[in-house]
């Protein structure tokens, strides 16, 4: 049974934001020197390549990852990552444990709990160090976003909505998120204060979701989001008023975490009882994971090309990670 980081979360992660692998004790960085070919396990064999890859729109990434883990954390996952290479995450001590948040500068590591929280979720961070993420009261039923900074919380709530998640900030800024409540979700972004709706569109194998979600923003104003219905997970692209699918070719599970400002959109997709994660510039699709996952999710991406995320090599326990840039001329 695939479970993985979607599991992992307490009762709004349950609920609302299964994918969140748990947490990321970035205390000692390891240095892997290792390459992710778009390689794939495949049950029973060695490695394969992605099916996926004989498609003209796929190519294969090759990429160096440098793994991060929390200090005695089971489980740890690296959500965003500013052009100082300052990167926020969230970590547990236990699988399905309480959730903590991250933030690792250099060498040095800073932890983040709400006070009062229940659970403490970290996704962004700016290049100011403003960071972004929810706390997790009432065992998880309500959830109330945040900006940190400097050691102080700024609270974020839409209304009297019971759940809103703060995901990505850019740098003016504008925040985005999910709100409504644990059991249903719509996307937001605030500017200036102001909460404005993001209305994912219905259709096809997108109709009918659950959560929405807008995950990521970068400093043109492009917003990246998904959608999850239960069934199928789609991704997307917001900017202009105007809505764009990302989709991985042939999965009917895509999410859309993270957006730079050259425009290259990270996330992951399934494959079975696997998650890959990929990268995408104006229809061309990269595909990596790292060496022996059975998860791997890209989950933010910094100026320079740097992707962030978490893997798994067992469904269990996690590890946050940090790679080589991915570059313009990888999508030629």
């Amino acid at each position: 049974m695939k479970m993985g980081r979607r599991f992992v979360i307490a009762t709004l992660l349950l609920l609302l934001l299964w994918f969140v692998y748990g947490h990321q004790k970035a205390g000692i960085l390891r240095a892997q020197n290792t390459s992710a070919k778009t390689l794939l396990p495949s049950p029973g064999a060695g490695w394969v390549l992605d099916r996926a890859d004989t498609d003209s729109a796929v190519s294969q990434a090759k990429l160096a990852f440098t793994t991060i883990d929390v200090p005695g954390a089971d489980t740890t996952t690296v959500f965003g990552i500013n052009k100082t290479g300052d990167m926020v995450g969230t970590y547990t001590y236990t699988y399905g444990g309480p959730q903590h948040g991250f933030l690792l500068s250099g060498s040095n590591l800073t932890y983040i709990d709400y006070p009062g929280a229940y659970a403490t979720a970290v996704f962004g961070i700016n290049d100011s160090r403003q960071i972004v993420g929810y706390a997790a009261f009432d065992q998880g039923l309500t959830e109330v976003g945040f900006v940190y900074r400097n050691g102080t919380f700024r609270p974020i709530q839409d209304g009297t909505n019971s759940a809103t998640v703060a995901w990505g900030i850019n740098n003016g800024g504008w925040i985005v998120g999910g709100t409504g409540t644990v059991f249903d979700t719509k996307g937001f972004e605030v500017r200036n204060g102001q909460f404005k709706p993001i209305n994912f569109p219905e259709s096809g194998n997108c109709s009918n979701y659950v959560y929405g979600f807008a995950t990521g923003v970068n400093n043109l104003g492009a917003v990246v989001g998904y959608t999850a219905s239960g069934v199928n997970n789609c991704g997307y692209l917001y900017q202009n008023g105007k809505f764009l699918n990302v989709g991985f070719p042939g999965s009917t599970q895509t999410e859309a975490l993270g957006v730079n400002d050259t425009g290259v959109i990270v996330g992951f997709y399934d494959e079975g009882s696997y998650a890959y994660a990929y990268a995408v510039k104006n229809g061309k699709y990269l595909s990596f994971a790292y060496p022996g996952a059975v998860e791997t999710y890209a989950d933010g991406i910094n100026a320079s090309g740097q992707v962030v995320g978490g893997y798994s090599l067992d469904y269990y326990t996690s590890h946050g990670f940090v790679t080589s840039p991915v570059t313009a001329s990888a999508f030629r």
